[in-house]
């Protein structure tokens, strides 16, 4: 019989005894921690082991339960791996993220009998179980009817072994027809427990359709079935979208899961003001897509991953581009998939990546080792992973050049990869190449036009290559997907600061920066003096910025002196031995620039940075060289300071 693990709140132990020991006499082997963690045992280990061992996670949900932080682990844990049973004690609803389960009801009882549900609880337990394990449940019910009725126990054991062959080669078959067909069905379709249908079908019809559009050209294995045809057709997954409007706010909530619902893969839900109208439909829209573009990645593929691991990686894929989820927790995330399915080479880019980022930050010659082990496990599973090669330039913070051509080495190999592109993008503006980093950006876009983090660097490297129309223009593209998202603020409200309107970047400040009111004079200076450039205003917008600091305190001084154009003194900064080694060169390619550029010395200091043997050696001039009027030929001086 299945081995059970009991997950229940203390104040309903008397009913959860009760009903561990009808379990038991059931014969069923019940862990329940009251009768087994051992005296002196940590808790969580124990706790831990026996939820990987067991068949099955029984949750009682009551008033009480729902508070539990452990009882809500337990139940978390048994969702993940595909064995959760819920069952109900006073019809208390479940917690979010649990309700599309049914639960079985199982108020008390006065009766030794048992609950009056028994056959229900038995399917459910058999559910969680193989096939094989179905059918000893189906022998052993059966033998304690026949035994009732006089029918001999030789008769039901051939019965059991019979059946137990024909669905043993079904599924031999089955498995064989499945594993020469990789199509991924994934049906869309408003929730049957949505309060508001109409919203909750809108909301299913366009998450459906923009699902459809950016699928087939990431994985032409994979189809969308529309709310329409949601209820003919049958599927492998599929994604409910609930919603419910209230005023000028509303509510949703979006579940992934396996085609009976059983098995919840992800979730997410909205509620109060995170979201309004015509906002919240765009965000459930891009999150159902986002969902399942990860599902594909997991599934489409040569190895096809499966519970728990299958929904952990799709919450961490997804959380990549959720400004809600901290570096942190996505590696922890990818640690866990890897260690879960360590053949699986996405979950090993994605846990290489994680790793560069903590060492990146840290510097810890530990951390870097983890790190190049995971690009190492990266390229052993997947020679030409582009992503590895982004991994491996996550560690080289300080040579933008070498950074830039592992970049370029991974977009050869791995040219659909958008994170590629869009770093590649942000370094092509540190070799001044800014119609390229333009391209690259716009490559991105097209590769996932879901993520507002993605189109926000287009909107900067638009602005950083004077583009300024292009950008306006992509800013309220981007407002109309994103009304809200934090991503676009920033790119939005980085524009308006230096190159559009300073109002618009007033208002949007606060909102952007969680600073203090005296963190935040410098930015308000540099409006003031924006908007009324007297020589007053500027020097006070420069003065602000002139503080201690070798990294972003020192480059934010040397934005304000150009964008104010004080040249000599951005030579004088430049000058500085102390800021040269954090000096961030691709602030001296954007437009404010043009006439610190236009100055002899600028090649002198490229090739302090190491850019004029770059572009020599490359043949990839900067743009600049060739779009401005110099005082110079910029490959002639380039000979003479080759650096």
């Amino acid at each position: 019989m299945a081995k059970l693990f009991l997950s229940y709140s203390r104040k309903d132990a008397p009913l959860a005894k009760r009903f561990t020991q009808w379990l038991e006499q059931r014969g069923h082997d019940v862990w329940r921690d009251e009768d087994d963690i051992r005296g002196g045992a940590s808790f969580s280990l124990e706790i831990e082991r026996a939820l990987k061992d067991c068949d099955a996670v029984l949750v009682l949900w009551s008033v009480n339960s729902v508070q539990s932080a452990w009882v809500r682990d337990e139940a978390g844990f048994g969702r993940d791996a595909g064995k959760l049973i819920p069952f109900s004690l006073d019809e208390t609803d479940p917690p979010l993220g649990f309700r599309q389960l049914q639960s079985i009801a199982l108020p008390s009882w006065k009766n030794r009998g048992g609950p009056s549900n028994v056959e229900q609880i038995n399917r459910a337990i058999a559910g969680t179980l193989g096939s094989e394990n179905i059918c000893n449940v189906s022998a052993r019910d059966s033998a304690i009817r026949s035994r009732a009725l006089g029918v001999g126990a030789s008769w039901l054991k051939l019965t059991a072994v019979a059946l137990g062959l024909l669905v043993t080669a079904f599924g031999v078959h089955w498995w064989i027809d499945r594993s020469n067909d990789r199509v991924i069905a994934i049906a869309v379709s408003p929730s049957p427990t949505s309060t508001d249908r109409a919203t909750a079908s809108d909301f299913a019809n366009m998450a459906a359709a923009d699902m459809a559009a950016i699928l087939p050209t990431h994985f032409d294995q994979v189809t969308v079935i529309t709310p329409a045809d949601a209820v003919e057709l049958t599927s492998g997954y599929r994604v409910l979208i609930a919603a419910n409007q209230h005023g000028a706010g509303s509510d949703a909530s979006l579940t992934l899961s396996d085609a009976d619902g059983h098995t919840i893969l992800w979730s997410k839900s909205w509620s109060g003001d995170q979201a309004v109208g015509a906002d919240l439909r765009q965000q459930v829209s891009r999150f159902a897509s986002r969902a399942a573009l990860c599902l594909a990645e997991a599934r489409a593929g040569k190895q096809r991953l499966v519970q728990p691991a299958l929904g952990i990686f799709v919450s961490g894929c997804v959380g990549i581009d959720a400004s809600d989820w901290s570096d942190s927790e996505l590696l922890a995330t990818f640690e866990r998939v890897v260690k879960l399915a360590p053949s699986f080479a996405r979950g090993w880019e994605y846990l290489a990546i994680g790793r560069s980022v903590a060492a990146s930050s840290d510097r810890n010659p530990e951390a870097v080792g983890k790190a190049r082990d995971a690009i190492a496990g990266a390229r052993r599973l997947k020679p030409d992973s582009g992503l590895a090669y982004f991994a491996e330039a996550l560690l080289i913070p300080d040579d933008h050049i070498r950074a830039l051509r592992l970049l370029e080495k991974g977009a050869s190999l791995a040219p659909d990869e958008p994170l590629v592109q869009t770093q590649r993008s942000d370094l092509l503006k540190s070799v001044g190449r800014m119609v390229d980093s333009v391209q690259a950006a716009k490559r991105a876009v097209e590769l996932d036009p879901l993520s507002p983090l993605i189109r926000a660097n287009y909107v900067s490297s638009l602005a950083y290559a004077g583009q300024f129309s292009r950008a306006q223009n992509e800013i309220i593209e981007a407002r109309k997907k994103w009304l809200y998202d934090s991503q676009i603020d920033a790119a939005e409200f980085s524009y308006q600061f230096r190159y559009g309107d300073p109002r618009a970047a007033e208002k949007l400040m606060t909102r952007v920066l969680d600073y203090s009111d005296a963190q935040l004079v410098p930015y308000r200076d540099v409006i003031s003096a924006r908007l009324d450039p007297t020589p007053t205003k500027i020097n006070a917008a420069v003065r602000d910025w002139n503080r201690p600091g070798q990294g972003p305190g020192r480059n934010r001084q040397l934005l304000a002196l150009g964008l104010f154009g004080r040249v000599d003194d951005v030579y004088a900064l430049l000058a500085d031995p102390s800021f040269q080694p954090f000096v961030d060169p691709s602030i001296l390619f954007r437009p404010e620039f043009a006439a610190v550029r236009a100055d002899r010395r600028f090649m002198s200091f490229a090739a302090r940075l190491g850019l004029t043997r770059y572009w020599t050696t490359s043949g990839k001039w900067p743009d600049f060289c060739r779009a401005e009027k110099l005082r110079y030929d910029c490959k002639v001086a380039a000979q003479h300071d080759p650096g």
